[in-house]
């Protein structure tokens, strides 16, 4: 099973096909193209994992009830910017319902979780601790998954810096990240 992080990987790609220009005008088609070129890309790249499963963030999460300030310096920080941020998420919301009706993959959005939490729950229901075998495949750069690692049977790929990402101590990273309040 592959399972893609949608929104991390199409904010991510799209920053790096940008740059520097943090003014430049982004169409609707290019954001399109990059998505699913990525998506293509990804499932052809390693379909010996099989089964290719969207993650999508849910417009409201539940750790902004619990944590009122959760992700408040990415708001501040896309309000500040010359990029129109309500036209690219639009157009992401578009491309996860033309993903949805059209193409043959399974996208999943729970009401009040994120990608994150689909991506957690998938791995907790699949995940193995014996397996020599890789199953899962993790498509995200989003360093908090090292900690579903400790399932032998998941492997991490981050599609921008193109490399697996790797954790040799996934127990002791997730206490890390408690203890330092990432």
């Amino acid at each position: 099973m592959i399972i893609v992080d949608l929104n991390q990987i199409s904010i991510s790609n799209l920053m790096a096909q940008i740059g520097n220009h943090t003014n430049a005008k982004i169409e609707e088609s290019l954001v399109r193209h990059m998505v699913l070129n990525t998506l293509r890309s990804i499932k052809t790249k390693f379909q010996e994992y099989g089964e290719m499963i969207i993650a999508c963030d849910a417009k409201h999460c539940w750790r902004r009830d619990a944590f009122p300030y959760y992700k408040a310096n990415r708001k501040k920080s896309r309000e500040q910017s010359e990029l129109d941020w309500p036209m690219i998420f639009d157009t992401l919301n578009k491309i996860k319902e033309e993903l949805r009706e059209f193409f043959p993959y399974r996208v999943i959005q729970v009401d009040g979780a994120e990608a994150d939490d689909v991506i957690g729950t998938l791995v907790l229901m699949n995940g193995k601790m014996l397996s020599v075998n890789k199953e899962i495949l993790i498509v995200s750069g989003d360093k908090d998954f090292a900690q579903l690692q400790r399932f032998s049977n998941v492997a991490q790929y981050d599609p921008v810096k193109k490399k697996f990402v790797t954790c040799t101590n996934p127990d002791t990273f997730l206490k890390e990240h408690i203890l330092k309040g990432y």
